[in-house]
């Protein structure tokens, strides 16, 4: 297998998917619906401070850079959906991860990922990723192809045949993934400024914690 330049690509997907021979799927996929597949009580409603948030999104959401949806938005959504587990899963920002696959060296800075923690903050085994679109930049910086060598560099590490998952978001849209060997399953786009969407990642998120085996 030829080495894959990294630097040279910047992150290309459709060249990730050719050098690792994975299939790329959208929709229509098993084990990625496990994970989409959430029971969302009839009752349930955004909080007021939420609600705040998601119309905030509306109005300023595509003026802001990388760094303010983080601050303004993604991490309070993350606050919301409760995803850690004390020593089990902790969620971390801008940390790098380096592995060698299929004698191709990658690394990623990962704007966020979930993962069993080494100490008090540290990660160790990680489980899940989120890259942001990158404003300004090419194409071929696509926030896909960076959570997808994260994915792949999450499966080396791991070593226990453990699914990965991730998602990228481009301003509002949110789309999820999942990597199970080399089974490559990508979702339809949630758009976090439509109520009953926002809802639907919010108990997405939450739903890593039933589907994560430790």
């Amino acid at each position: 297998m030829a080495t894959l330049d990294i630097k040279k690509i910047k992150y290309d997907t459709d060249q990730i998917l050719a050098h690792f021979g994975l299939e790329r799927k959208i929709g229509n996929c098993v084990l990625l619906q496990k994970w989409l597949d959430v029971t969302i009580a009839p009752n349930y409603v955004l909080s007021e401070q939420l609600e705040r948030k998601r119309l905030r999104l509306i109005e300023q959401g595509s003026l802001w850079n990388e760094e303010e949806l983080k601050m303004h938005f993604i991490s309070y959504l993350f606050d919301v959906a409760d995803m850690e587990i004390p020593k089990k899963m902790q969620l971390f920002y801008e940390r790098s991860l380096v592995a060698t696959v299929n004698n191709t060296p990658l690394s990623v800075i990962c704007d966020a990922l979930l993962a069993t923690p080494l100490g008090v903050n540290t990660p160790n085994i990680p489980y899940f990723f989120l890259q942001e679109f990158k404003k300004g930049k090419k194409a071929q910086d696509d926030a896909e192809g960076q959570m997808l060598i994260a994915m792949l560099i999450a499966q080396e590490l791991n070593k226990n045949g453990q699914m990965v998952y991730g998602c990228y978001l481009q301003g509002q849209y949110w789309n999820f993934a999942i990597l199970s060997e080399t089974t490559y399953c990508l979702s339809l786009s949630y758009d976090a400024t439509r109520t009953n969407e926002l809802i639907q990642i919010i108990h997405i998120l939450q739903n890593l914690k039933n589907r994560i085996v430790f």
